[in-house]
């Protein structure tokens, strides 16, 4: 695996390609009924998702999409609670055991920062819903994530440096929490003028498979 930014223009080539793969995120798993994976989404359903619409009859270029962050559950650090007890049973030094709660999302949620040739007002929202499947354990029966939903919000740089300031939480958020994708140079000034400085460690790493396709982990 290799820590890497990885441009629109790249991602681009592996579609063009059909070389796209998974995309695996550190929360939840999905479910089939022979195998249990970690979480993820298929790269090609993203990249369909984040270019293919249009402003004004027009597809937006590449290069003015700055960047895409992952945010949300997919991503957020596990709550933590602690737990004190003596060693034994009524004596004995105190033992302090720490223990995460596990997070287990239905969507990956995606913010797509769009620079000033697609327009600085502009929202947009598109939905790919999960798709769950039922599975009986011989005593109780439960839905379960097999297919991951994708959701995609966009934002004009102008709107995600204002909007820290005014309530929208989407910007907020992902400029706090969210993990890049696919950035260029101008996101790191978006960042530094939105005043929030990014408290998620987390990061992606991008490799090729056995077969070629682009697979991406986010650690």
């Amino acid at each position: 695996m290799i820590d890497t930014n990885l441009p629109m223009q790249e991602f681009t080539k592996y579609f063009e390609n059909k070389r796209l793969g998974k995309l695996y995120f550190p929360n939840g798993k999905c479910i089939t009924l022979n195998e249990e994976t970690p979480f993820h989404i298929e790269l090609s359903d993203l990249y369909k998702l984040v270019t293919g619409w249009k402003i004004n009859h027009t597809e937006v270029p590449l290069d003015d999409i700055v960047g895409v962050i992952t945010f949300g559950s997919a991503v957020r650090n596990p709550e933590e609670v602690s737990k004190t007890r003596k060693r034994y049973l009524f004596f004995g030094p105190e033992i302090t055991k720490i223990k995460q709660i596990p997070i287990q999302p239905n969507n990956a949620d995606f913010l797509v920062i769009t620079g000033n040739i697609t327009g600085k007002n502009l929202i947009r929202e598109e939905i790919r819903e999960p798709i769950f499947i039922e599975l009986y354990d011989g005593y109780t029966s439960g839905n379960y994530v097999k297919e991951s939903g994708i959701h995609i919000v966009n934002r004009g740089i102008e709107q995600v440096i204002n909007g820290v300031n005014a309530n929208d939480a989407v910007s907020a958020l992902a400029m706090r929490e969210g993990v890049p994708i696919f950035y260029n140079g101008r996101l790191a000034d978006v960042q530094s003028q939105t005043g929030i400085v990014r408290e998620n460690k987390r990061k992606i790493s991008w490799d090729e498979n056995k077969q070629g396709y682009l697979t991406g982990k986010i650690e």
